[in-house]
């Protein structure tokens, strides 16, 4: 007997014992992400064509202070004729490592890079002048300026004091430092203090850590009153024995080991100095030591 047209109708429509037919329009997923990735990329080449050549510039700038080579650099600029990438007022926001000399030369430098170099140089001259070379040795190499002084000729064996003939030489390195030492691109002044492995066990340094710390702690208040800079510039470090140079299985090798090293950099991470800050916390501490007085007194 012939179907009827509603049962027709109904196998169409997939219901009944039939099976539920196939759907065949997946593929408007796949078309509409294609034509997604199809439009991204149109806009994208439509960006690159409109490229701001200011901050094309920036970019560029910070690339060639961030490690590519100086030839790079001056393929990069040849190509997309920026000729007037040469640094200037970038060096404030991207700050030129030493370590690209040729590149710093061609493109600009800072204040403070140069002002490091100018340092290295006077430094060296009073070392060589004074014959000094086994009391303190200088290391320079475009971004750091290390000085490490030997223990056994800047300090009494023990001891956290300075001997008095090396007073001299810490002021003369505080003079230069100041002569060199610019507020608007400053130097950041690390010094840190390390022993041998010989340990120390006396009521004034229980440890190495408290000989290294004293030692560091003397020369850094002797180095700030002779430049006469702000606390704010320095920084401390105890190191102990826990960062030798040399074997310390040798007494040349103890010896090497026991020094203060003055690390002098660039301040490119510090926060801006502000002196109505400043101001303000030596206020506090001055208005607190005022009432505790007060308070002793009416006690």
């Amino acid at each position: 007997m012939a179907a009827s047209s509603d049962d027709r109708g109904n196998e169409r429509a997939g219901g009944g014992d039939g099976e539920a037919e196939e759907r065949t329009d997946g593929w408007m997923a796949t078309y509409a992400d294609m034509v997604t990735l199809l439009l991204t990329f149109f806009v994208l080449m439509f960006a690159l064509s409109n490229v701001d050549n200011e901050k094309a510039q920036l970019f560029l700038f910070a690339m060639s202070r961030g490690g590519i080579t100086a030839e790079q650099f001056m393929e990069i600029r040849e190509r997309y004729e920026l000729d007037e990438l040469s640094g200037g007022e970038f060096d404030d926001l991207f700050p030129s490592p030493g370590t690209q000399g040729d590149l710093d030369s061609d493109y600009g430098d800072s204040v403070a890079a140069q002002a490091l170099r100018d340092l290295h140089a006077q430094i060296s001259e009073y070392i060589v002048d004074t014959g000094i070379q086994a009391e303190i040795k200088i290391e320079f190499d475009g971004d750091f300026l290390v000085l490490t002084l030997s223990n056994d000729v800047w300090f009494d064996s023990g001891s956290a004091n300075i001997s008095e003939i090396m007073k001299d030489r810490a002021s003369m390195i505080g003079l230069l430092l100041a002569a060199n030492f610019h507020v608007a691109d400053p130097f950041e002044i690390v010094v840190a203090g390390h022993t041998d492995s010989v340990p120390i066990n006396t009521p004034e340094f229980p440890s190495n850590w408290h000989l290294s710390s004293a030692r560091a702690q003397n020369f850094l208040e002797m180095l700030m009153d002779d430049s006469g800079l702000e606390p704010f510039y320095f920084m401390m470090r105890a190191c102990g024995e826990y960062r030798p140079v040399a074997t310390n299985a040798t007494p040349e090798g103890r010896q090497a080991n026991r020094r203060v090293e003055v690390m002098i950099s660039r301040a490119r991470n510090l926060p801006a100095f502000d002196d109505e800050h400043l101001q303000e916390v030596t206020d506090t501490d001055t208005d607190t030591g005022t009432q505790e007085q007060s308070q002793q007194e009416d006690d």
